[in-house]
């Protein structure tokens, strides 16, 4: 089954990188400290619903989680509140890791990654599609089919809305990214057109100083 998150504009960054390397290090914990159980698909299913359910219907939840200016102490309070009644032992305690660390601010990353490492251990193939606005459950499953074909394997696809992208999509299958948004292409247009005002400056730049007369 496809799982749909919205996610807040930015742009990729070396600290981007670093996070989600220090998110799948926290995700892989997390595994290693449930793999005890029988029944692991259902705590990483109660972290992607705590994104899913929580962080994104209520951002001022997650901008006060993830704040630096609030103690970890208060954070705790938070969490037993808002999340105790309604997650696991393992998950709570999971949660309050991550906050003793300064890490809530990464738990929509880490939850990517649980999403991703656990496909990996069922055997599945994640694959990441960022959309500018939500598809169709048809249009999902076509994806989903096209891909699973390709890569030879059944495959698990984590949808991702953004609205930057303006229109297409852009298909994220491990390391290798296929971008077919409108905003590349028209970030490569504009770079083409300087790059071409660039090099006939270079090659007649009498041209271009001569006075207007």
């Amino acid at each position: 089954m496809a799982k749909t998150e919205r996610e807040k504009p930015r742009h990729d960054t070396v600290m981007d990188v670093t996070e989600e390397r220090i998110a799948r290090v926290y995700a892989q914990a997390f595994l290693g400290a449930v793999a005890k159980h029988a029944n692991v698909a259902d705590y990483v299913n109660e972290i992607l619903a705590i994104v899913r359910d929580v962080l994104d219907p209520f951002p001022d939840l997650e901008d006060v989680l993830g704040s630096a200016l609030l103690a970890h102490e208060h954070k705790s309070l938070v969490l037993d509140r808002v999340f105790g009644p309604y997650v696991s032992t393992d998950v709570l305690n999971f949660l309050k890791v991550l906050s003793q660390h300064d890490r809530l601010v990464l738990l929509r990353q880490v939850a990517r990654q649980l999403h991703k490492l656990h496909s990996e251990q069922c055997g599945l193939a994640t694959v990441e599609v960022r959309v500018a606005a939500e598809i169709s459950d048809s249009l999902r499953e076509e994806i989903r089919t096209k891909l699973t074909n390709q890569l030879g394997k059944e495959t698990v696809l984590n949808v991702v809305v953004d609205p930057s992208l303006i229109a297409g999509m852009v298909v994220r299958v491990g390391d290798r990214v296929y971008d077919g948004s409108v905003h590349t292409q028209l970030n490569n247009a504009r770079k083409a057109m300087i790059s071409r005002a660039m090099e006939l400056i270079e090659a007649g730049p009498e041209k271009f100083l001569q006075t207007a007369g």
